[in-house]
């Protein structure tokens, strides 16, 4: 191998384990994603919840958009009290006994006591992309790409190598 492509190979390598940490670190639930949850309205949270806890089964999810939902400012289309009682329900290790409470603490403040947000969470709620899983999406790309490139351009040298060691000597 040469010692060009050694050079690249090491400089690349070094630039993914720079950028790896800083993206696998800023995917984790901070308190600046908490607060940052706590500005939608409550409506959106608890009904993301609701899709967290009938759809992926993932409680810590779910607890921590309840408690968002909680600390939200706009606590508009839902009844407060009954979301509480959710939150609590979650946090006495019953999810599935939440999933009633927080379609009711939906339904409530349309009209009716219950079955009008059942059967939107699982259709309406999808987990978002956001920019980091992209960038390391990209990333992971271009270093599959350079790295095919480079194995391609160290057999072509090694079969032009190999040809040349094979060819006769006059």
């Amino acid at each position: 191998m040469s010692s060009r492509l050694a050079t690249v190979l090491a400089t690349v390598s070094s630039v993914a384990l720079l950028v790896t940490p800083s993206v696998a670190g800023a995917h984790g639930g901070g308190s600046a994603e908490s607060e940052a949850m706590a500005m939608q309205p409550a409506r959106t949270l608890a009904q993301q919840a609701l899709a967290e806890l009938r759809v992926r089964n993932d409680v810590k999810e779910a607890a921590e958009r309840l408690d968002a939902a909680l600390e939200s400012k706009d606590k508009s289309g839902i009844d407060v009290a009954v979301l509480r009682d959710a939150m609590e329900t979650v946090d006495k290790g019953d999810p599935k006994g939440a999933i009633p409470l927080l379609d009711r603490a939906l339904s409530l403040p349309l009209g009716a006591s219950s079955g009008k947000a059942l059967h939107e969470a699982g259709r309406e709620f999808q987990p978002a992309t956001g920019a980091q899983e992209i960038v390391a999406i990209a990333a992971g790309a271009a270093l599959l790409i350079l790295g095919a490139l480079l194995l391609w351009r160290g057999r072509r040298r090694l079969g032009s190598a190999s040809a040349r060691q094979a060819s006769p000597r006059a």
